[in-house]
């Protein structure tokens, strides 16, 4: 918040705020309320994804830059990644129209018998999967780089977690299907990006500000 607030560091700064509020919202005792707020048809979870959908786009479009990787920026911030984005977006949004989704139900459990709601998940994960794929390179070749110590070990953990994000689609596919291991791989890459984007940031204020690239 310091730096978002002087200006410095902004699109990691609001990846941080949208990345809570995705997490807030993946717990029942903070789901819940919130979605009845907003009328108890689980727009809170709409609002998760979406919030997903931005942390990845502003997160990977920086350690694309930050690892020095074009491709994995153009393919995030370029016509190709836009439109991924853009259909995901809108794939998500039909689909939660279509779905028959009144009660909350966080992460919609209760109504996974719908195709609507298997489509709607599809789509809120075709995204980030897409994003996180894109720069599992650059991030493998930073952890293998002479970088320092520090952003070795985040890129390290932003590694194993892009990667466990894009682990999860098979388990996904209903032959294949396990919904426990996909929650802990989930929960478990958010906290290893996590800990990648806190290094990250320790890492920039351990730097003269003149040195810093505003983002």
């Amino acid at each position: 918040m310091p730096s978002l607030l002087k200006g410095r560091n902004r699109g990691l700064s609001w990846a941080f705020i949208l990345a809570t509020v995705s997490v807030a919202l993946s717990l029942p005792a903070i789901y819940l309320p919130v979605d009845a707020l907003l009328g108890g048809i689980n727009l809170a979870n709409v609002v998760l994804r979406l919030s997903m959908f931005g942390v990845f786009f502003l997160l990977t479009s920086r350690v694309a830059a930050a690892y020095n990787s074009p491709l994995a920026r153009t393919l995030i911030r370029g016509p190709l990644g836009v439109a991924v984005l853009a259909i995901s977006s809108l794939g998500l949004c039909v689909s939660y129209v279509l779905a028959d989704v009144d009660g909350s139900s966080t992460g919609l459990v209760a109504f996974t018998n719908q195709s609507a709601v298997t489509a709607y998940s599809w789509f809120g994960v075709a995204y980030t999967t897409y994003a996180a794929a894109c720069v599992v390179v650059a991030t493998a070749k930073a952890t293998l780089s002479r970088r320092p110590v520090v952003d070795r070990a985040a890129a390290f953990f932003l590694l194993v977690g892009f990667s466990l994000v894009c682990a999860t689609v098979p388990l996904r596919i209903p032959r294949w299907a396990n919904w426990q291991a996909v929650d802990i791989m989930n929960f478990t890459a958010i906290l290893l990006v996590a800990l990648g984007l806190a290094l990250v940031w320790w890492s920039f204020i351990r730097r003269p500000i003149s040195k810093n690239v505003h983002a």
